[in-house]
């Protein structure tokens, strides 16, 4: 029997997409299969290259992203145009067995593919796609009525929270699903890095405790309320920032004028945990600023926890759970007052009897479910996603 040929999409650069590349590597790992993952260059010069054994990344040049004389409207639209033009003629040629369609940007492009090649439909949203922070009402409507739409046409769909998959459930109808956590590999704690970094970097006193703070450095990560309640003359402890964003030169400046404040510039995804490991505690305060962002489950969340570090976290549905089941931390509403709370009861020690076994939230967890997903899907292909008395089969968890 040939491999199963399967087509990862996305609008990023797929060859530094951590979580798409880690889903194509685990499919790869597990089945007889060829791979292709197609995406957009960022630096604006076609890319092709292997990825690993049976998987090819191809990242395109798109020269309509040039056209700046153009209305920025128009300049997206030919831009899409292209992108779509030039996959749908790579599919053409690969005549894919699936098509796995990342975030709702190509998700029209995937079910074009699907109509073209006869191949089954992947929808992986990676947040809940029409309620996120940074995108206006008119374009949530307008990606809701997308998914909508297609939804028929999606033979799986995978999400990043068991809140959002219900969201899905509810408000547009019921799919065979798999909650894939944004997890990072599990590894045993090594003995190799410098648990110490952080303390002798920035010259922190070893009576302080070091919280940190990984991730992008913009609003609605609750930086802002970390500043105050930081700031607070009775705080004795250090927080550390490492990342990039629109927020780091504010940061700056408050580490100037504080002695327990600190920046650190961004660090490769592979060396977030180690460097976390120097730090007492991680801070995943995430705000109410989206509906998706009051579901979700952040991958730092997972990357403190597999460092071996209690969290503070947003009080929100899916992180309580995750924090309380598994003996995390201390999760708080987030604002600056109980922020300092939050902080007060991590110092002392008053967090419970610690972290608990994390295998069931590694990535080889998820990775089981993604396998078990296309598994279910192949198995089935030529079957409608909806069995003959119109209910879904049930995948994962």
């Amino acid at each position: 029997m040939a491999p199963v040929r399967i087509l990862h999409l996305t609008h990023t650069d797929i060859r530094s997409d951590s979580r798409i590349l880690k889903e194509m590597r685990s499919i790869a790992d597990h089945m007889d299969c060829s791979i292709k993952g197609i995406g957009i260059e960022r630096n604006d010069a076609a890319n092709s290259e292997n990825g690993a054994d049976g998987i090819e990344l191809v990242s395109l040049s798109i020269r309509s992203r040039q056209l700046h004389w153009l209305p920025a409207f128009l300049r997206h639209v030919f831009t899409a145009l292209e992108f779509y033009g030039k996959v749908i003629l790579s599919s053409r040629r690969f005549s894919p067995d699936v098509v796995h369609s990342h975030d709702v940007d190509v998700l029209p492009l995937g079910f074009l593919v699907k109509l073209i090649t006869g191949a089954r439909l992947i929808y992986d949203a990676h947040e809940l796609e029409s309620n996120r922070n940074g995108i206006s009402r008119t374009m949530g409507r307008a990606i809701l009525f997308t998914e909508k739409v297609l939804w028929r046409s999606i033979d799986r769909l995978i999400v990043v929270s068991p809140s959002i998959e219900n969201w899905y459930e509810i408000n547009l109808g019921k799919k065979p699903t798999a909650v894939i956590l944004n997890s990072p590999v599990y590894k045993l704690l090594g003995t190799g890095e410098n648990k110490m970094y952080l303390r002798e970097k920035f010259s922190i006193p070893d009576d302080s405790k070091i919280f940190v703070y990984v991730g992008a450095l913009v609003r609605g990560r609750g930086i802002e309320l970390i500043l105050e309640a930081f700031e607070r003359p009775e705080v004795s402890a250090s927080v550390v920032f490492i990342g990039y964003g629109e927020l780091k030169d504010p940061l700056k400046r408050a580490s100037a004028n504080h002695d327990n404040i600190h920046v650190h510039d961004a660090v490769p995804h592979e060396m977030v945990v180690p460097i976390a490991r120097s730090a007492d505690f991680g801070l995943c305060l995430i705000q109410n600023v989206s509906l998706s962002d009051y579901y979700c489950l952040p991958n730092k969340l997972f990357e403190y926890c597999f460092a071996g570090l209690p969290v503070l976290a947003s009080d929100f549905p899916d992180i309580s759970e995750v924090v309380d089941r598994y003996g995390l931390g201390v999760c708080c509403a987030p604002d600056p007052g109980s922020i300092f709370s939050g902080i007060k009861l991590l110092e002392e020690g008053r967090v419970g009897s610690g972290i608990r076994n994390l295998e069931e939230l590694s990535w080889q967890a998820q990775e089981k479910k993604l396998v078990e997903l296309y598994s279910d899907l192949l198995l089935h292909k030529g079957v409608d996603a909806e069995s003959a008395d119109g209910k879904p089969e049930q995948v994962g968890d």
